[in-house]
């Protein structure tokens, strides 16, 4: 994968890990409001719609029909019962331990008015609501005994007291006169016996009252066992959702906190050790550095969270081995530059002092030179003339063939009748097959003229020089091998530098010091290679063109 792919399906992670945190944070917030709205607020009984229920309120098994469980603890939950009356109203199914309306007739039943009942009509089936509300079992034991025996029983009175219930008489001023079992209630107001509100979850209590012969008021109290009120719990509900909301966010701030330093360690951390190897760069330092905090201290490796700058670090190391490599490829291209001056130099001077000293003498009036003697300082000064033009001549060779100056005018040469002409006594040619070579025929005379020349000029007289070609699969090679001593290492591996040679032209001006260079930089001109091999027993130079 591209380091730039790499990196940017990073930082989409870590922004995906972001996001997910909010979200996270957000359903927790959510989830806690309404499940401690469901805990705490009941569902009010009276608001189900027919609509809502029809599909799931009846369960059957066989002949078995049930009214469904989640309906049946709804009924529960709102102090009541539920009954399921069929088409010919007879009760197929009831909640609670008893069924108050088993003894009743259909007259009965239709007629019943209970403050708080509700009905649905579903498929097949009615239900039908009934309210059991704890307190008025109680409510009419109390009146009946007041009626009977103007005073409570011990037994309902321990009833009383077990329901934390309590029976006031309020007399016809609305004063409370008498309070039995529960005194902590505070007194109740008349307009308040006058409310009729069916959410049973919001009543802390629940009250009945009956009016006395003498005008006075009985009524009994009991608290509400179904008591949910919704504004207490909604408001711990917002304040649960705001503590979780802020605790959430500043769980969310730490965890961005940590987040952006993994990402300040994971980046800038390993962007501070490139700028600092660029650094060095730019003071010549090619050194490798190892950072112990980015690298494994063993291996040198980069550790695994900084991997997505592998290719960063590697093309940095490249960078400074390349960088050192052409350092030292310049430093010696400037030794050989000087090395070459200096025998460019020397080659020119040489033959000028001699040019200059034989024409010194002959235009002195000191002497009377001979014909002959005049014939003979004419004869060196020509000679090293034509060095000098020689020598000319190659260097700007050497530069036209470095600037793509020289064009080749390729033809095809069969080998097997063109390379004997380099034959002779010391020079023997041998071609395998037929060998159809397509090159320059003046540069191909050139390069293997060089070759051969150089063969015979540095190995002792007589010595054997070999010249081959053939077809080698896709390639054609010439190989150009004699019998003399070798050549050292150090001169094989500068052969090919222009002027390497830098002979001394008083020894020998047969060659300029630029024939291997020049032959290099033609093979080099035909895209083909140049390669020597060189030992006690000889010295093999073996160039190979492509074929078409």
């Amino acid at each position: 994968m591209k380091p730039a792919r790499r990196l940017t399906l990073r930082f989409v992670s870590y922004f995906i890990i972001f996001y997910l945190l909010i979200i996270t944070g957000f359903i927790i917030s959510l989830v806690s409001f309404a499940y401690f709205i469901n805990h705490h607020v009941g569902d009010d009984i009276h608001i189900m719609s027919a609509s809502d229920i029809k599909d799931d309120a009846v369960v059957e098994k066989g002949k078995s029909i049930k009214i469904a469980d989640y309906l049946a603890k709804r009924a529960e939950e709102n102090l009541g019962q539920l009954f399921l009356f069929n088409q010919s109203m007879d009760i197929v199914d009831y909640t609670g331990d008893t069924c108050e309306l088993c003894s009743m007739t259909d007259n009965e039943i239709m007629t019943l008015k209970r403050p708080g009942m509700h009905t649905w009509e579903i498929p097949k089936y009615h239900l039908l609501f009934l309210p059991a509300l704890p307190v008025q079992p109680l409510f009419e034991e109390v009146v009946r005994d007041w009626k009977d025996k103007g005073e409570i029983s011990s037994e309902l009175l321990q009833r009383l007291q077990d329901k934390k219930a309590s029976v006031e008489i309020y007399n016809e001023q609305w004063d409370r006169v008498e309070v039995i079992g529960e005194r902590r209630n505070k007194k109740l107001y008349k307009p308040q016996l006058l409310e009729e509100n069916y959410d049973i979850f919001e009543y802390k209590e629940l009250s009945r009252n009956a009016s006395l012969e003498d005008g006075s008021t009985l009524v009994v109290r009991m608290p509400n066992p179904a008591y949910k009120p919704f504004d207490e719990p909604f408001n711990k509900a917002m304040v649960l959702f705001v503590s979780v909301f802020f605790g959430g966010h500043i769980i969310l701030l730490i965890g961005i906190i940590f987040l952006s330093i993994s990402i300040s360690r994971q980046f800038v951390r390993p962007l501070v050790y490139v700028l600092s190897r660029i650094e060095r760069l730019t003071h010549f330092d090619y050194s490798k550095v190892r950072d112990k905090n980015i690298h494994h201290r063993k291996t040198g490796k980069l550790k695994r969270k900084f991997k997505l700058f592998q290719p960063v670090d590697e093309s940095l190391n490249h960078l400074s081995e390349r960088l050192d490599s052409n350092e030292r490829q310049i430093k010696h291209a400037e030794q050989l530059r000087e090395e070459w001056i200096t025998g460019l130099s020397h080659d020119l001077k040489t033959p000028l002092s001699s040019i200059y000293g034989y024409s010194t003498m002959l235009a002195s009036e000191d002497y009377e030179w001979t014909k002959e003697e005049m014939r003979v300082f004419a004869t060196t000064m020509q000679e090293k003339a034509t060095y000098m033009d020689a020598l000319i001549k190659d260097l700007t060779y050497t530069y036209q063939l470095k600037n793509r100056a020289i064009k080749l005018e390729k033809v095809l040469i069969p080998l097997n009748v063109w390379l004997p002409q380099f034959a002779d006594e010391q020079v023997s040619v041998n071609v395998y097959g037929d060998v159809m070579l397509e090159a320059d025929e003046l540069l191909l005379k050139r390069i293997l003229d060089n070759l051969i020349t150089n063969a015979k000029k540095y190995t002792p007289d007589g010595t054997k020089v070999n010249v081959e070609a053939q077809n080698i699969g896709q390639e054609i090679m010439l190989t150009i091998a004699d019998q003399g001593p070798g050549i050292p290492q150090e001169e094989l591996d500068n052969l090919f530098e222009r002027y390497y040679r830098g002979t001394n032209t008083t020894d020998d001006t047969t060659g300029t010091g630029l024939g291997l260079a020049i032959t290099k930089q033609l093979i080099d001109l035909h895209n083909s290679t140049i390669s020597v091999q060189s030992g006690a027993e000889g010295t093999v130079f073996i160039i190979k063109f492509k074929c078409k």
